[in-house]
C-alpha cells in the first residue's frame, strides 16, 4: 500500500503526540542537566559550619572592620564590621574583595629572584642569606619606601634601615603627606583628626570625602546618619572641586574650581570671616588677616577662579552660622596637594575656632613606638619621595645602593611614573615585599612575597582623617595559601643575620608589646556600646575593664581614644601661603587634567580586583581603552567629538584615550580616571587602558619647598 500524503501527515502527528507523552526525552534532558552540572571544574557551594570573625582591612585605605564569613574554616566572604568605629557596617568594594583577592593569579608564590630578564624561585633562607650579604656591603646607603600608613611594621623596618645607614626612609605620599607638611609648617603638633559624626556644616575642598579620602567608609556613615530618610538633613555639605565627583553629587552645592585654586578659594571665604568680625589668638594672625584684605578680596577671587562674590559670601555665611562647621582640604584623587592650600583651609578652621572641638578637627597623638630607634609617622611622612627619586633620576641625588620597598609600587603610582621607573633602575640592589607582581617588583633583584592580611598578623593605627585615636588587629583567618611570609618576621630573621638587635623576635610579639602599652593609656576604651564621636561629644568614656585587650581586638573590636594634643604654637603660616597662593589672573590653559581616584579600580598595591573589574561602566573602559571625560564647551573648543580617539601628551608622556562628554566637568578640565594602565599584575589588570598619573608633572612648591602636582597641563590630539 503506498504512503499518500493523508497517511504520511497522520504518522507525523502520531509520532509527535506520542513523543510528548513517552518519558524518554524528558529523562535524557534530566541527565544531561545532572551531568553537566558535574564537571569537575564547576565550583561547589562549600558545606560546614558557617561563622563570623572579625579583623580589619589593609588592601583598603580607608581600614573599615571586616566581618569574615567562614564556611568549614575557609573564608568565602568579606562584609562590613557593624561594631567597628571606621566601618558600622559598611565596606568598600576594595575591601569587600580581599577574600577573592587570596585567589589573585598575579599573587607572588614565593620568595623569587631575578635570572636575565626573569624570576626563578628559591628558599626563604637563600633570600635571607642573598639579602643579608647585599645589605651588610651596601651599609650607610639604604633606602625603604613603605605604601603602608596605618601599619607598626614601618617601626621595625625604619629601625633596621635606621641602624644599616639611611639613605632616605620614605612613605608613599597620600593625603596624610600635605597634612603633615602643613601641620609642620604652622608649628602644630599631632595628626589632624576630622569629627564629621558631630559636625553640622562641612566645607569640602577637593577632597573625595566618600571615595578616596582619609576614612571614607567612616565618612559615608557619618554622612548617612545625619541625613535619615524622610526626615530634614541635620548637616549640610558643599563641595568645591573641578569635577561634581561621588562626593560632589550627594553634597548641598556643588561649586565648581580648579584643583589649583582650592588655596585662593579659602582665602576669599577667609576674607568673608575677617569683615564679618572672626579673630583669632593663634601667632601670625595679623599678617594673615593683611595678606588675605590685600590680595583675596571677592573681586580678585572672582577674576582667578570665575566664582561669584555672592557665592563665598554664602559659604561663609553657611559656615559662620553653623553650631559646629568643619573644613576639609584635599586633593580630588588622593595625592599630589601642597602644603599651602591645606594651610588656607586649616585657617578657616582656626578663624571658626574648630580647633580640638567637637564636630572640629581633633590633633590626635600618635600612638607611642615600641621598636627601638624606629622612626615616627610624623618624621616618615616629612620625605619627599618624588623630589627624592626625582633627584637620582637626574643624578643630582647620589642613588642609595639598596632600596626595600613594602607594600608600595613607586613605579606606577607616582606621577611622572617614567622618571620614577628610571631611577629605580639606577638603584643596583632592590628588594621588593610585595604580594602581587606589581610593576616596581618587576625592576627588583628579589622578590620576597608578603602574606595577604587574611594570612598575616598586623594592624592599623589611626589613619589619617579618623577624628579620634584608634588602634585595630589584622588577623589571620587562614594559613597561607603560597609559600609567604608576613614581612614583619622577614626583618626581624634579617636584623638578626646581620646582627642587629631590635628587641623582638618576631612581629606578634611586636603588636602584643603595642597592644600591652595601649591598655596601660589613660583614656583608652575599647568602643562596643558607646562609640567615640559620642565620647567627643559629651558622652562619659567607659572605663577599659580589666581583661585581655588583646582577645577584644582579635575578636574584631578596636581600642580608641578621644584626646587631643594641645596647640600652643600653632599659628598661620601667612608666609608660606603668601608664597604659593596667589589670585592673579586665571592663566590662559587650553586643557588641564583632572584626575580622579575609585577603590574599585584597586589601588597601585594591589591592582584591579577581577571581581572589581565588572562595576567599572562603559563610560569608563571599553576592551582596552579608557575614557576621558570633558563637558560639551571644552570639547568644542578643542574641536572632539564623542568617541573620539585621541592622545594625551605632557611630562613627556603620550596616553590614548577616547572622549566621552560629560556635563559634570567644568569647563578647561580633562577629567581621568586613575587605575588603569598597569603593565603587571594579571589579565584583569594588565593592559587596560592607560596610567594618566604619568602625566602629571612634579613641581615645587614656593614657601614649603614640597613636591605638588595637584593640576598639569595636557595637551589633546
Amino acid at each position: 500500500m503506498g504512503l499518500d500524503r493523508r497517511a504520511f501527515l497522520g504518522l507525523v502527528a502520531g509520532g509527535a503526540v506520542g513523543t510528548m507523552f513517552t518519558p524518554i526525552p524528558w529523562k535524557f534532558i534530566d541527565d544531561a542537566s545532572i551531568w553537566t552540572q558535574n564537571w569537575s571544574w564547576i565550583p561547589r557551594v562549600p558545606k560546614g559550619q558557617i561563622d563570623y570573625v572579625g579583623t580589619s582591612s589593609k588592601l583598603c585605605p580607608a581600614c573599615e572592620g571586616l566581618k569574615i564569613m567562614r564556611v568549614a574554616g575557609n573564608p568565602v566572604s568579606a562584609g562590613g564590621n557593624p561594631d567597628h568605629p571606621l566601618s558600622r557596617g559598611g565596606v568598600s568594594a576594595l575591601a569587600r574583595s580581599e577574600v577573592y583577592m587570596l585567589y589573585s593569579p598575579a599573587r607572588i608564590k614565593s620568595p623569587m629572584k631575578r635570572s636575565g630578564k626573569t624570576f626563578a624561585p628559591i628558599t626563604w633562607e637563600q633570600a635571607l642569606i642573598e639579602m643579608a650579604e647585599k645589605l651588610g656591603a651596601a651599609k650607610g646607603s639604604v633606602a625603604a619606601i613603605s605604601g603602608d600608613g596605618t601599619g607598626t611594621v614601618n617601626e621595625v623596618l625604619s629601625a633596621l634601615v635606621g641602624k644599616l645607614g639611611s639613605a632616605g626612609c620614605f612613605m608613599m605620599p597620600t593625603e596624610a603627606t600635605s597634612a603633615a607638611k602643613g601641620i609642620k609648617l604652622m608649628g602644630g603638633q599631632g595628626q589632624a583628626g576630622y569629627d564629621f559624626e558631630n559636625a553640622d556644616a562641612v566645607l569640602v575642598l577637593g577632597a573625595d570625602l566618600f571615595e578616596t579620602w582619609g576614612t571614607s567608609t567612616r565618612n559615608r556613615k557619618a554622612f548617612g546618619a545625619t541625613r535619615p530618610a524622610g526626615a530634614k538633613p541635620a548637616s549640610t555639605y558643599i563641595y568645591v572641586g573641578p569635577t561634581r565627583n561621588n562626593t560632589a553629587s550627594v553634597c548641598d552645592q556643588w561649586i565648581p574650581a580648579g584643583a589649583a585654586d582650592f588655596g585662593i578659594v579659602a582665602l576669599g571665604i577667609a576674607w568673608h570671616l575677617l569683615k564679618a568680625g572672626a579673630t583669632s589668638n593663634a601667632p601670625g594672625f595679623d599678617t594673615f588677616k593683611a595678606v588675605v584684605n590685600g590680595g583675596f578680596g571677592p573681586e580678585d577671587v572672582k577674576r582667578a577662579t570665575g566664582i561669584a562674590p555672592d557665592v563665598l559670601a554664602g559659604i561663609a555665611k553657611t559656615l559662620a552660622s553653623a553650631k559646629a562647621p568643619l573644613v576639609v582640604t584635599g586633593s580630588p584623587f588622593g595625592q599630589g596637594l601642597g602644603a599651602a592650600p591645606f594651610i588656607a583651609g586649616m585657617s578657616l578652621n582656626m578663624l571658626l575656632g574648630r580647633i580640638n572641638k567637637p564636630g572640629g578637627v581633633y590633633m590626635l597623638p600618635e600612638l607611642a613606638a615600641v621598636v627601638p630607634g624606629a622612626m615616627s609617622r610624623a618624621a616618615l611622612l616629612d620625605g619627599d619621595l618624588p623630589a627624592f627619586l626625582k633627584g637620582v633620576e637626574a643624578g643630582k641625588t647620589p642613588a642609595p645602593k639598596a632600596l626595600l620597598v613594602y607594600d608600595a609600587n613607586p613605579a606606577y603610582g607616582l606621577p611622572e611614573s617614567a622618571t620614577m621607573a628610571k631611577a629605580l633602575e639606577k638603584i643596583p640592589f632592590k628588594v621588593s615585599f610585595s604580594s602581587f607582581m606589581d610593576e616596581t617588583a618587576a625592576l627588583c633583584d628579589l622578590v620576597l612575597p608578603n602574606s595577604l592580611p587574611l594570612e598575616r598578623y598586623d594592624d592599623v593605627a589611626t589613619p589619617y582623617g579618623s577624628g579620634f585615636c584608634i588602634y585595630s588587629l589584622v588577623r589571620p583567618i587562614q594559613k597561607p595559601i603560597h609559600d609567604t611570609k608576613t614581612t614583619g618576621d622577614v626583618l626581624l630573621a634579617l636584623a638578626r643575620k646581620l646582627s642587629i638587635e631590635l628587641k623582638f623576635d618576631n612581629f606578634q610579639q611586636v603588636l602584643k608589646e603595642k597592644v600591652a602599652g595601649l591598655a596601660k593609656a589613660s583614656g583608652g576604651f575599647v568602643a562596643k556600646d558607646v562609640m567615640p564621636w559620642q565620647v567627643a561629644a559629651g558622652k562619659p568614656a567607659p572605663a577599659l575593664v580589666g581583661g585581655d585587650l588583646w582577645k577584644a581586638l582579635e575578636t574584631g573590636f578596636a581600642w580608641t581614644m578621644v584626646g587631643q594634643v594641645a596647640q600652643t604654637g600653632m599659628g598661620f603660616a601667612s608666609e608660606v601661603v603668601a608664597k604659593a597662593v596667589k589670585a592673579g589672573k586665571a592663566p590662559a590653559v587650553a586643557a588641564t587634567l583632572a584626575p580622579y581616584s575609585q577603590l574599585r579600580t584597586g589601588t597601585p598595591a594591589t591592582g584591579i580586583p577581577c571581581q572589581d573589574l565588572t562595576t567599572v561602566p562603559d563610560t569608563e573602559l571599553v576592551g582596552d581603552t579608557t575614557f576621558v571625560r570633558l563637558n560639551s564647551e571644552t570639547a568644542k573648543a578643542l574641536g572632539l567629538k564623542k568617541g573620539q580617539t585621541v592622545k594625551l601628551s605632557a611630562a613627556g608622556v603620550d596616553c590614548q584615550a577616547k572622549v566621552h562628554i560629560f556635563e559634570s566637568v567644568m569647563t578647561g578640565m580633562v577629567s581621568a580616571p586613575l587605575g588603569f594602565g598597569h603593565t603587571a599584575f594579571d589579565y584583569f589588570s594588565q593592559g587596560k587602558g592607560a596610567n594618566y598619573l604619568s602625566l602629571m608633572t612634579v613641581a615645587e612648591e614656593p614657601g614649603s619647598g614640597m613636591s605638588m602636582w595637584i593640576a598639569s597641563e595636557v595637551k589633546i590630539a
